[in-house]
């Protein structure tokens, strides 16, 4: 069980220390369920994301990390979405599913400092991370510019409050 508010401070932490200059936000939900999964892979999956925000974004280009409820399917609890958001270029509508696949890599935008290399996994393993996890991982064009990269992951009953020491 891990907390939403654990893992994105050590997402922002280590974004911070990367980009020191840029605009990094988060906007956490109140009163977030604990996650069901592994608190590794689930910060890799943001570190992944925030990574790609930091490097297909203008320098000036906010990027925010946000986490809310999403609502619940049937019987079960209510799920959670990580997101990542951005007001960059976006992406092309020919490249928006494509993007998921392994081994390819978005192409150079105006305005966008050049990109580091890779070889075109990273989202192949967030989407692969979050489907581990019983969610799934899409990509959203934000209406005004941009792009939110959005992990939906399952609810999950959430684990009984242990008895603390007794007073005495």
């Amino acid at each position: 069980w891990e907390s939403a508010e654990e893992l994105v401070g050590t997402v922002l932490r280590r974004a911070r220390q990367r980009a020191p200059g840029r605009q990094l936000r988060a906007r956490l939900e109140p009163d977030l369920p604990l996650l069901h999964g592994d608190a590794m892979l689930l910060t890799q999956l943001l570190d992944n994301l925030v990574d790609n925000a930091l490097q297909h974004t203008p320098p000036d280009s906010p990027i925010e990390l946000l986490v809310r409820r999403a609502p619940a399917a049937g019987d079960a609890p209510p799920g959670v979405v990580l997101a990542v958001r951005d007001r960059g270029p976006g992406v092309p509508p020919a490249w928006r599913e494509r993007i998921f696949d392994v081994f390819q890599r978005g192409e150079p935008r105006a305005g966008v400092p050049a990109q580091r290399p890779g070889i075109g996994v990273g989202l192949a393993v967030c989407r692969a991370i979050a489907r581990a996890h019983g969610g799934d991982l899409r990509l959203r064009a934000r209406s005004h510019g941009g792009s939110s990269f959005e992990c939906q992951l399952p609810g999950a009953a959430q684990p009984a409050a242990e008895p603390g020491p007794a007073c005495r």
